[in-house]
Formats: structure tokens, sequence, C-alpha cells
């Protein structure tokens, strides 16, 4: 990566030229560290003090092409010519604030003076404060860079505009009390561009009923062929082209047919509880699961449609933004159990895990032959249907996050961590001990626990697999939003 460094002087000539040589000497430091992690580095050939060399050095390092900029505080400067170089750079730039060990000058007054100056305007970034031998300093640094990846970045910003433009479809309202899934459609439109369409699930109740009966049966069939096991119990999980499965399979055509020729591009169901209470009516795991996995009956490759459960509409929108970002399907679960004895937490819900994450397989059958579908618990649902149980797939490294609202302002919070394998015997241990007929990730945060729950808003999570904190992070801020990466 190119990175470049601006370091910051005093307004006035004649203190600057007194203290440029220390200036300098401090930014050589600077230049030596980053070269060593690997990286190239373009340095301005002067202090900034004024209009003029905010103009010349912020062209030197746009010229160079550099990747990310490091501003650099030595002695006192004035703030505004923080703000001024800040504006010069393309948003997909990230800028690390560094205050040097130096106690001779006020370097870290001009440091706590300049970052209060890019929050006033705005411009985000991260923060570094001390030696660089001092392994809390250069471990700010090592995270920095690793975030400030400018394809990554790019990626993200290509990704926040893409849902200009975008049609969500809100179908009924968030359930059971959730503020975190409330939205504003017009702080929707206003900010992000994307049109919220209504409808209620008993439109699509309605709509089920006119689905073809050829259309039904091909969908038993097919969920019969490739599941691991179907398990009907005649009373909750009935067979048939009348029975509670097929309820839950007209519901997904349905629903997969509107969202087609309604043209909406992501979406969020209730289900419970409107539709789970009735025992004439079905639970929507199976559809769910459905909507936001890459293949069914009718479609061998079929492009994740993005939904997510109890109308979490910031859930739908952190889900479509991963999506945009990565192109597979998003995880939706909730922050069910933490179990310390293997450092785990059980990521679990409903229905939403798409069964491509049992093996992430490009052959879709080797996914859903890891599905159980087992019959709706009585204790939660008083309608039919199917629940899919299945474990996901471990993995080194998943981005997780999640959008909320802090006062009516966005913001997103993002953490990474792996998904070990901890064994079949005691993933299905612990997942009788949460809810066992759901699908389950056990997933190991790369930060304490306790991080979590100081930080974390929202009973729900989102992730996707890899490294892709710098591409939510460039989204999230080109979006307008307060980004907080936990590890």
């Amino acid at each position: 990566m190119k990175i470049g460094i601006l370091t910051f002087g005093d307004g006035r000539e004649r203190v600057t030229k007194a203290s440029s040589a220390d200036c300098m000497t401090f930014q050589r430091n600077l230049a030596k560290f980053l070269a060593s992690h690997g990286h190239e580095v373009v340095t301005g050939n002067q202090v900034v003090w004024n209009h003029e060399t905010v103009n010349q050095q912020c062209r030197r390092l746009n010229n160079a092409k550099v990747d990310a900029v490091v501003f650099n505080f030595v002695i006192w400067s004035y703030p505004d010519l923080t703000a001024q170089a800040a504006i010069r750079f393309d948003p997909s730039i990230s800028i690390m604030m560094y205050g040097v060990l130096n106690p001779s000058y006020p370097g870290w007054v001009a440091y706590f003076a300049s970052a209060g100056s890019m929050t006033e305007i705005g411009r985000p970034f991260s923060r570094a404060l001390g030696d660089l031998a001092d392994p809390a300093v250069s471990d700010a640094f090592v995270r920095w860079l690793t975030d400030a990846d400018p394809l990554g970045r790019k990626k993200g910003i290509v990704a926040a505009r893409a849902l200009h433009g975008q049609r969500y479809g809100r179908f009924d309202g968030p359930s059971m009390g959730m503020y975190t899934g409330h939205v504003d459609e017009s702080q929707w439109m206003r900010d992000f561009g994307v049109h919220v369409v209504h409808r209620g699930q008993l439109w699509f109740w309605e709509m089920a009923q006119k689905i073809e009966t050829k259309r039904v049966q091909a969908g038993l069939d097919w969920l019969e062929s490739v599941c691991k096991e179907v398990k009907y119990d005649g009373k909750k999980l009935t067979r048939g082209v009348h029975g509670t499965l097929a309820r839950q399979v007209r519901m997904y055509l349905a629903l997969k047919d509107y969202c087609r020729d309604d043209g909406i591009d992501f979406c969020g169901l209730t289900g419970q509880l409107d539709m789970t209470e009735q025992p004439h009516m079905c639970i929507m795991d199976v559809q769910e699961a459905l909507l936001n996995d890459n293949a069914d009956w009718e479609q061998a490759k079929k492009k994740p449609l993005i939904c997510a459960t109890e109308c979490d509409s910031n859930g739908a929108l952190t889900m479509q933004l991963m999506h945009l970002i990565s192109g597979t399907p998003v995880l939706f679960a909730d922050m069910r159990h933490y179990f310390a004895e293997y450092d785990v937490y059980d990521l679990v819900n409903s229905g939403q895990h798409a069964p491509w994450f049992s093996r992430r397989h490009k052959d879709y059958r080797k996914n859903w032959a890891d599905v159980t579908l087992y019959p709706a618990m009585d204790f939660y649902f008083h309608a039919g249907g199917a629940s899919v149980q299945f474990y996901a797939q471990p993995s080194d490294l998943i981005t997780l996050g999640r959008i909320t609202r802090k006062r009516g302002q966005f913001q997103m919070h993002l953490v990474r961590a792996s998904v070990p394998d901890i064994g079949l015997e005691t993933m299905e241990s612990l997942a009788r001990q949460t809810t066992y007929t759901w699908p389950h990730m056990f997933v190991r945060f790369k930060c304490p626990p306790e991080a979590i729950g100081i930080h974390y808003s929202s009973n729900h999570i989102h992730g996707i697999f890899g490294d892709h904190v710098a591409s939510l992070s460039a989204a999230g801020e080109a979006l307008g939003m307060d980004v907080t990466v936990l590890a």
C-alpha cells in the first residue's frame, strides 16, 4: 500500500522555521516504521503551516496516488489546517491522526484540537498517540493499515452508492417491540436513496392460495430430495399439497413472485407474531431460508434475495450492504448465548440462516444435504410448518456487524470473529441447551465478550465470510454513519 505523510506546523512562519528540523526528524522515523511493514511511503517535502503549503503538499500526495494518509503532529499546529487538508483527499482514502511522543512541544495539543476539527466536519479518521516503540501504538497502526485497504474501501463505497434507487419491501412491521428494527421511510430515502414498499403478510397469504399446485408439488419434491431429512410428525409438520410444509412453499413462491414482479431488491418479513399465532397459517422459517439462499427448485443458481425476519429493517439494510460487497448469502442471527467453557457465542435464529452456510459449496445439493426440517415448536408457534436445522461450517474469519441508530443517527458496529471447529458432538450438546431445531453458528469473537456486552446494541447480528472491515467501514462512512470496529 502507498502511504502518504503530512506533518503539520505552527501557522506562524518563524515558529515553523525554527521547528521544521525536529518535525522532519519525526516524519523520517514514521516513514521508516511504515516502510518496515512493507509499505511504500510518500512524504511531504515541507511542513504544512499555511494555505499555500496545504495546497502544495496535498497535491503532492494526490499526484502520487497515495492509498492512505497519516497526519503527523509534532508541535502545535492550527487545527483549521488539518480540516483544509482532509477535504482534499477522496473519502476512499483513510486518514490516521498521529501524535508523536515529544514533550518539548505541544504536539499532543495540536493532535487533540485537530481531532476535534475532524469530528466537527464529519471526516472519519483513526488515532494513534505516543511512541512508535510502544506496542500499543504500533498495534494501532497495524490495525489501521489493515482497515485502510484501498481496494476494500473502494468496494465499500461502490456498495453504498449501489443502494441508491433500490426498493426495500417492508412486509408488515417490526415484531415483538424491537425498536432497533424500526424504519423511517423519509430518512431512508434522504440518506440512502432507498424507497420503502409496504405490503401486509395477509396480502402474501392470499397470493399464496393462488399458486399453481404443480409448483407447490415441485417444491415439496425438491425439499424431500435435497434435505438430509424431513421429520414429518402428522401434526405440526404434515405431508402433501395441503399440508403445513406446502403452506410454507406456497408462501415462499408468493413472496418470490411479488419481489420479482415489483422490483423489490431486499425485504423484511414480520413472521412473528401475525402468521405464527394462527393455527391455519404457517411459520416463516423455510421461506426466509430459501429467500436468503442461492438455490431453489426453480433456479439452481438463484441470486439471494436478502430477507430479514421480524421485519428488522436495519438488519435488512446491514445484510444488503454485506451482500453487495460479498455477493454471497448473509447471516442473520440472534446473539443467543455465550458458552464460556468453549469461548463461543451461539448465533441462532428461527429460520434465517441460508443453507449455503452449512458448507458454503457451489453445489447447493451439498449444502442442503446437511439440513433437517423439524416440526415447528409448540412453545413458540401455534402455526405449523418446518424449522430449518443445520450447523455452519468452520471458518478462520468472518466479519460480523450491525447498523443501528443512536438518537436518530445511523451507526455501524463491526467485529472480526472465527467459526471454530468444536466438533459435531460438542455442537449437538450446546445446541440442545438453546433451541436445537434451529440453525446454529458458533463463533469466537476476536475481542473479549465483555466488549460485545458493553458496545453492541442489538439482539440481531449479521455476517459475511472473510475480512470485510475496510469495505464495510468505508460503506458506512459514505452513508454518513459513525463506524466502530471492536476487533
